[in-house]
């Protein structure tokens, strides 16, 4: 599981057979699908999303999705800022079940989805996006039985300040004491944290996140396996063959 950060306040397209780890982030996620299937996972919750279907993602929940045989669905990622009306829910909320099998008027829901895809494709006035996003969202959550959350807003604050430090500093020597002396945050704490809301240890984040970045450069660098190694923040040549055997189930070099 890895923290992933948007910098777009609205992002919409038509995804085909999406595949996506585990991850979180602070965005709102929304999967409607066209034709297929789509397995979307949501803070523990699984469900096979056919034709018509509808997923969403809170902010700061873990989620992943699989595609069995083939899909071709609306993926619609947006800042909880964008929607402010609706941001106290986002922020304050979870859905106690975070699918909508059958959306009232399927008709409409259709058009409104597909009107924000060639709204944001060509670039047209923000608000006219914004203005479709609003109508989704409200026919969404019409639909949901929203509970609340305690000190949400506290512990989403930690994992941004997490997420945006980690991001910034991973190829540097970063362990769970030194990250909490920049922080001001207990490494206890912190623990905690990651083990609650990321689903993880410190360290596999860490590793995860180093790795991510290796492959990037494999894919798309002259770099050597060597120098790709220490810049991503691994010690040693054979901390991050092991790291990669264990994520990706291949060596390194397969990448190339």
């Amino acid at each position: 599981m890895f923290y992933q950060n948007w910098n777009e306040y609205l992002f919409a397209k038509v995804t085909r057979d999406n595949n996506y780890l585990p991850h979180i982030h602070r965005q709102i996620e929304i999967f409607y699908v066209f034709d297929g299937a789509i397995e979307v996972t949501i803070s523990g919750q699984k469900k096979l999303l056919e034709r018509g279907m509808v997923s969403i993602a809170f902010p700061h929940t873990v989620h992943e999705t699989h595609t069995p045989e083939h899909s071709a669905a609306a993926m619609i990622i947006f800042n909880p800022d964008f929607l402010p009306d609706f941001s106290a829910e986002f922020q304050t909320q979870r859905a106690q079940v975070p699918f909508v099998p059958h959306p009232q008027n399927d008709t409409q829901f259709f058009a409104l989805v597909e009107g924000l895809l060639e709204s944001v494709q060509n670039s047209t006035d923000i608000r006219i996006s914004k203005g479709y996003l609003y109508i989704l969202t409200a026919m969404i959550l019409s639909q949901l039985q929203l509970v609340k959350l305690e000190n949400l807003s506290a512990s989403a604050g930690i994992c941004q300040d997490i997420s945006n430090y980690v991001n910034q500093h991973f190829s540097e020597e970063l362990g769970l004491s030194q990250l909490a002396d920049a922080l001001g945050y207990s490494k206890y704490h912190i623990s905690h944290i990651f083990k609650e809301t990321f689903g993880c240890s410190y360290n596999d984040y860490l590793k995860r996140l180093r790795a991510e970045h290796a492959m990037g450069l494999l894919t798309h660098s002259e770099l050597s396996v060597t120098e790709i190694c220490f810049s991503s923040g691994f010690s040693s040549l054979r901390s991050f063959y092991r790291a990669f055997r264990e994520i990706y189930g291949m060596a390194p070099g397969s990448f190339r």
